[in-house]
């Protein structure tokens, strides 16, 4: 009998390989019979260019590397392709779906999850159920919404949203989800949508196939069946370009074809139980099991939460917990009450259940979009767009200003980038460059006599009795102060535009600082480094001779916050001139610091910037405080802020580097490279992370930097570098 089941098991594994190795030869017999697809030449009289959507659902980047997908890898050869496009967190259908056709993240557009409670309608969402379909669930506009406001019309075939009456309406085309249509008479009804008359016409195409996606969750990635699908849907897009070609359409329609998300190996022994870490789980909260788990408890005593935190941190190495406000910024999963209260983030492959772990799907999707495995496809062929390019990955969000622009129409409010994917089309439209801003006044430095006076405006330990000669360094002339400005803002001085900061600039020759009276700490400091920091001394604050008394710290006041402790925002271990090391310790250097933050301050502000100082030569950094108490991921309004410091919510520092000079000064602009993080102050329940991890964590992009300070960076830059730099992603650190 065991001999029998080993002699069957291996011709079933011999089956499955001939099999896929008979799928590959049909593949590519098909791909050379079929003529090739040519976007060119379109009808006269044919009018304008829909654009036309395909996602293919779980289509994982680098299943186009395969081979087993000809149709599609000869589109993405003649048009423009991205490595991989990453979704947006959770990586879930429904919720990467929406924000695709309306630019927003899901915390903003409100479809968190597949399934999810909402507080104030006190009632479930779930993708499979009716109520689904009700528009008050749907928030901010799809764009079959704002083609249709703007005089055009929409079509859609399954794509998830265009089933609800969002607004109280839906695409003019669209059909309620039937997964038994099959995928060819999709297809077919894409092919009429573009071959109607010009007043009938949508200008917006969407379509809508469940796989790979759903193979990949019964059979796993890596699986013979995977394959089959990876094929099918190939076939289906040959069956699209070669019907465009048929009608005559072929140069008429500006094709993207995505994913949503991709897909993770899972299987037994990943699924972790959560009754092995709170007991009565069942009794005390609502859950969320699965790859992307989250927790609510039913008692809304924030010490209830934070204890049930405590026993979740920490106990995995594959398993991290956060409470909704304390996820990582570039997640833009805090600002939504729909959000439960603690949500689970899991290494790929993993999930939660209650109360087994004996049974798992063989692929799973829902992690940090920054995995490998969550990369999804991106290519586009058409009229508008660029011919054999290959484009740098970039987030899904900036999908819907794109597909407004190309079908005609203005964008409604999103998160996306405007000019983002500019690159991509052979005519962008022009963009504006940043409003011109004047130039923050120089703090002046004060006279002999009132020198003698400012001294010891601030009350520091380190205050002098006597000038001494460090601080006459403090005394920069124009032509210095120009230098330096040149040296350590080499695109410019950050815009603040209209935050209330009342900014002045303070000149060093380690850095400058955009020094905030309303606050009583600095804006932002920029500072370039081209050499690794030096073990320096450190000293006791003194007072700023160049700040008065109404807009100077005091360290009583800092004396005064909790657990709080100022701390130096240029690192003073950074410092050039060794007569100099009490400079960073001028109160206008201050911002305050927990012990938590103060420590990942010198991980990555030192010892890992020695590191990219050494390989790389030059790097600028700018750095400041960020207020966003409620997590929104917008600058709170600090008007009211009296003598007592305000407790920032976060820290951010922006690293450029030249991908091709030592100096970041010396650097064509299409050479930068930067790189960003926002740390939170203080996590009340932290989980053990490694340096580096915590670093990518916590990282984000700089656009997400601007946003949550309020400043604008990079002003010299020209548009489409800045914005170029604005939404870069680092889904790994410098090397």
């Amino acid at each position: 009998d065991m001999e029998r089941r080993m002699l069957a098991f291996v011709f079933v594994g011999i089956l499955l390989v001939l099999s896929t190795i008979i799928g590959i030869a049909l593949a590519i017999l098909l791909s050379k019979a079929a003529p090739k697809y040519n976007p060119h030449g379109c009808p006269a009289e044919y009018g304008f260019n829909p654009v036309l959507i395909v996602s293919l659902d779980g289509f994982r980047a680098d299943y186009l590397e395969r081979g087993l997908t000809p149709n599609i890898q000869a589109l993405a050869d003649m048009g423009v392709y991205a490595p991989f496009m990453k979704p947006s967190y959770p990586s879930i259908t429904f919720p990467n779906h929406y924000t695709i056709v309306t630019g927003t993240y899901p915390e903003t557009h409100g479809i968190i999850a597949n399934s999810f409670y909402d507080p104030k309608f006190k009632k479930k969402f779930s993708y499979t159920k009716p109520i689904a379909r009700e528009g008050r669930w749907w928030g901010a506009q799809p764009i079959w919404n704002t083609v249709n406001s703007q005089g055009g019309k929409s079509a859609t075939y399954f794509w998830p949203g265009s089933g609800a009456d969002i607004d109280g309406t839906h695409p003019n085309y669209w059909f309620p989800y039937n997964g038994s249509v099959s995928f060819e008479d999709r297809v077919d009804q894409v092919l009429d949508w573009v071959a109607m008359d010009y007043s009938e016409r949508p200008s917006f195409i969407s379509l809508y196939f469940n796989e790979p996606d759903h193979t990949g969750h019964d059979k796993g990635p890596e699986s013979p069946e995977v394959n089959d699908q990876l094929m099918h849907v190939d076939g289906m897009i040959q069956r699209l370009t070669q019907g465009l070609m048929d009608q005559g359409h072929a140069g008429c329609v500006n094709i993207i074809i995505i994913a949503d998300h991709g897909m993770a190996t899972s299987g037994d022994g990943t699924s972790f139980k959560m009754t092995d870490y709170i007991a009565n789980i069942s009794d005390a909260a609502y859950t969320y099991p699965g790859a992307f788990s989250r927790i609510n408890p039913k008692n809304k005593d924030p010490e209830v939460k934070f204890g049930m935190l405590e026993k979740l941190v920490c106990q995995e190495a594959m398993m991290r917990a956060y409470d909704r406000e304390g996820l990582p910024t570039r997640f833009h999963f805090s600002n939504n009450p729909r959000i439960e209260d603690i949500v689970m983030d899991l290494e790929p492959g993993y999930s939660m259940d209650i109360n087994t772990s004996d049974w798992s799907l063989n692929g799973q999707h829902g992690y940090d979009n920054y995995a490998t495995v969550m990369n999804a496809l991106f290519l586009a062929v058409g009229p508008a767009f660029q011919e054999a390019l290959e484009v740098e990955p970039f987030q899904n969000i900036e999908l819907y200003n794109l597909m407004c622009h190309l079908a005609g129409v203005d964008p409604a409010p999103n998160n996306g980038t405007q000019g983002s994917l500019d690159h991509i089309l052979k005519s962008p439209p022009p963009r504006d460059p940043l409003t011109e801003e004047n130039k923050p006044p120089t703090a002046e430095f004060p006279s002999k006599e009132e020198l003698s006076n400012r001294l010891g405006i601030s009350g520091c330990p380190g205050d002098l009795q006597v000038s001494e000669d460090w601080i006459y360094s403090l005394d920069v002339s124009e032509a210095l102060q120009s230098e330096l400005e040149q040296y350590h803002l080499p695109w410019g001085i950050p815009h603040s535009g209209d935050l209330p900061a009342d900014l002045n600039l303070l000149h060093h020759g380690d850095y400058v600082t955009g020094y905030s009276s309303t606050l009583r700490m600095p804006l932002w400091t920029s500072f370039t480094i081209s050499r690794s920091a030096q073990e320096v001394s450190v000293s006791e604050w003194s007072s700023d001779p160049r700040l008065t008394k109404d807009n100077t710290p005091s360290c009583a006041s800092y004396d005064a916050l909790k657990n709080v402790s100022m701390g130096p925002l240029f690192p003073h271990g950074h410092s050039k001139n060794s007569s100099l090391e009490r400079v960073p310790y001028l109160v206008s250097n201050a911002v305050p610091m927990t012990s938590q933050v103060s420590m990942k301050w010198q991980e990555l502000l030192v010892t890992k910037l020695n590191s990219w100082v050494m390989n790389y030569g030059g790097v600028n950094v700018v750095a400041g405080p960020i207020f966003d108490n409620n997590a929104d991921s917008h600058p709170d309004d600090f008007t009211g802020i009296g003598e007592t410091p305000e407790v920032p919510s976060d820290l951010f520092v922006v690293m450029t580097r030249c991908k091709t000079h030592a100096s970041p000064k010396m650097c064509p602009p299409s050479q930068l490279d930067a790189q960003a993080f926002i740390y939170p102050l203080e996590q009340r329940v932290p989980n053990c992370m490694e340096p580096a991890e915590y670093m990518l964590m916590f990282s984000s992009k700089v656009r997400d930097v601007e946003l949550a300070t309020g400043l604008d960076l990079y002003p010299n830059l020209e548009v489409h570098d800045r914005v170029r730099l604005l939404v870069r992603i680092h889904d790994t650190l410098w090397e």
